[in-house]
């Protein structure tokens, strides 16, 4: 594996501040959310109501999977490193041994069907909109379709509610300013200096969020001059896009707009896998291709909770960043001093 090549102080670098070790109450809630997203969501999703037709699969996996998780309860002391992306590898990676590849696959599907279905419509919205009404839909689109997840209690709700469509979640953000706004700083620097050359931009979500959100900020950066690397997942967790499936996605993205289908035919828009294969990133564990391939980006971007939240957000990167996301859990929110559904837009300039 590599080292993303724009982060500095690699040799100290920590994907997860949040010591889970040290913290015996943080690390207890972290337990029990992953038993609730075991029961409630993991499991319907891979053994259907009310019957066994696996051979037993789905049964030995739970059975591992909560003694995965006692182990971490009573010896903490036994890792050396402890934290939520921890977590979230001891999940992917039973899913993985059980033979159970991508329980959320049919649920991305229908999503990203009903986020195309929308997709004309709001590139027309974007479109007929003034400069800078344009510019506020692009950033409230990336926050509203970040509410698309599947791997926190609070958006699992909202979901099962039928309350996380694009429209309606758009028009109920929070109001500005957000608990991190930068976005008049994030407009400023693409009106007072010239185009990013190369854009990396570590995407989420499927359906609404990478759909409706990110491809159509995409699309505005390469209208103005700057390639675009959409960077997704190696193999699946929980909903978020793989680049194995943003592909064919993007594609069918460009058959409604030409702008995108040229530019996804030029390579100046196109997709690279990471490497990973988790919902919060390690920067230093990436595909070699992937590192050799965005070696010159001039700006990052790193959407959604995991990647930009739960880890690296207070990493030092040797060119601009952009961090966003909709906060969706109880936890990350009290240790960030916010609350649930705060929005965090931050924009920084390269590190010195």
């Amino acid at each position: 594996m590599a080292q993303l090549a724009q982060l500095l102080d690699g040799e100290r670098y920590r994907p997860c501040e949040w010591d889970l070790r040290a913290d015996a109450a943080g690390r207890e809630y972290w337990v029990a959310l992953f038993r609730w997203h075991l029961e409630e969501v993991v499991l319907p999703l891979i053994r259907p109501a009310g019957t066994e037709v696996d051979g037993g699969r789905s049964a030995a996996f739970r059975a591992e999977y909560h003694a995965a998780l006692d182990d971490i309860s009573s010896h903490p002391e036994q890792y050396e490193r402890l934290d939520i992306l921890l977590f979230t590898e001891v999940r992917e990676g039973l899913l993985a041994r059980h033979g159970f590849t991508d329980p959320f696959e049919e649920i991305k599907q229908q999503a990203n069907e009903a986020a195309l279905r929308l997709l004309p419509g709001v590139l027309a919205e974007l479109h007929a909109a003034t400069p800078a009404d344009r510019r506020a839909l692009l950033a409230a689109g990336l926050l509203a379709g970040n509410i698309f997840d599947l791997g926190a209690r609070a958006t699992i709700d909202r979901h099962r509610e039928g309350n996380s469509a694009f429209h309606a979640t758009r028009a109920t953000l929070p109001p500005r300013p957000w608990l991190r706004d930068d976005l008049d700083a994030w407009w400023r620097r693409w009106e007072t200096q010239p185009s990013y050359r190369h854009a990396v931009f570590f995407v989420d979500n499927a359906g609404g969020d990478i759909v409706l959100g990110c491809v159509p900020l995409a699309r505005w950066m390469v209208a103005h001059g700057t390639r675009v690397t959409l960077a997704a997942n190696s193999r699946p967790a929980l909903n978020d896009i793989t680049a194995a499936e943003l592909g064919p996605l993007l594609e069918r993205c460009g058959a409604v707009d030409r702008l995108l289908a040229e530019a996804v035919r030029d390579g100046r828009l196109r997709v690279a896998a990471t490497g990973s294969t988790a919902p919060l990133i390690d920067l230093t564990r990436l595909s070699a291709d992937f590192v050799a391939a965005t070696r010159d980006a001039d700006l990052l971007m790193l959407h959604g909770m995991g990647r930009a939240i739960e880890s690296n957000f207070h990493v030092r990167f040797g060119c601009d960043t952009l961090w966003s996301a909709v906060i969706k859990d109880e936890a990350v929110a009290r240790r960030a001093g916010g609350k649930l559904f705060d929005c965090v837009f931050r924009f920084e300039a390269a590190a010195g």
